[in-house]
């Protein structure tokens, strides 16, 4: 025996695996490559979801801003606001489906 107690041996095991998982991830770090598989490059669905959203989200947001403040400005009310949603809702369709492209082309 070592002459340690058997609770210092089980912390001395414990402390050896701690070591050998913490080595073990800084290898996959080094190599770029997540837990689960993925590289670090590579977003997760959900990151894609929300990239996808806030495309679509931020084109209408920002038509219907534009038109609110036309409508303000111009005294056109509710013309501004309906064509530049409609023309944001277009934009946002429009950056999803390229962000969808450069997500499919993986860049």
């Amino acid at each position: 025996m070592t002459g340690q107690s058997p609770p210092e041996s089980d912390l001395d095991a414990r402390r050896r695996a701690l070591e050998s998982k913490l080595a073990e991830l800084d290898r996959d770090r080094s190599t770029g490559a997540a837990p689960d598989g993925r590289t670090a490059q590579e977003p997760s669905g959900l990151v894609k979801l929300f990239r996808f959203s806030a495309d679509f989200v931020s084109g209408v947001i920002a038509g219907a801003m534009i038109g609110w403040l036309v409508d303000r400005f111009a005294g056109t009310r509710p013309w501004g606001l309906i064509v530049f949603l409609l023309l944001g809702f277009a934009t946002g369709v429009y950056n999803l489906v390229k962000s969808a492209q450069r997500a499919q082309r993986g860049g």
